[in-house]
């Protein structure tokens, strides 16, 4: 699947069920809280577990199910993500390309800015324990 804003794509889990991604402004994607039975099972309504950074690679492992166009870009664009520096152990908030300082207070609630494999989103939807969404202090 290309990445296009506001298209949906599903990709089969190791249930042999499917998840269903939104594609969001730069690198995000909307993962939607609904498994679906079928490719043909798509969410109905634009209810996300949670929206994270996916390689170009990952949308390509995709099939596109719907072109679903937004009504502004807001609706696209994802919420505020934490970044700690691993070396002075400074927090920042990272939104729509813009970087700015922070503290834990703030970022422990957020996603972490990253960028991940389709195949450690799909060990997230299922819920296998391994995968930390919040910074740690």
């Amino acid at each position: 699947m290309r990445r296009i804003v506001g298209n949906i794509g599903c990709f089969r889990l190791s249930d042999s069920k499917y998840g269903f991604g939104r594609i969001f402004q730069d690198a995000c994607v909307a993962f939607y809280k609904h498994i679906g039975a079928s490719e043909k099972d798509i969410p109905q309504t634009e209810d996300y577990a949670f929206i994270v950074g996916v390689y170009d690679s990952g949308v390509k492992k995709m099939k596109l199910v719907e072109k679903r166009p937004y009504s502004s870009i807001e609706e696209v664009t994802a919420p505020p993500m934490s970044m700690k520096d691993p070396i002075s152990g400074e927090y920042s908030v990272y939104k729509n390309g813009a970087i700015r300082p922070s503290d834990y207070e703030e970022c422990r609630d957020l996603e972490v800015c990253a960028v991940w494999e389709l195949e450690h989103v799909i060990d997230r939807l299922l819920k296998d324990g391994k995968w930390t969404p919040t910074i740690n202090k």
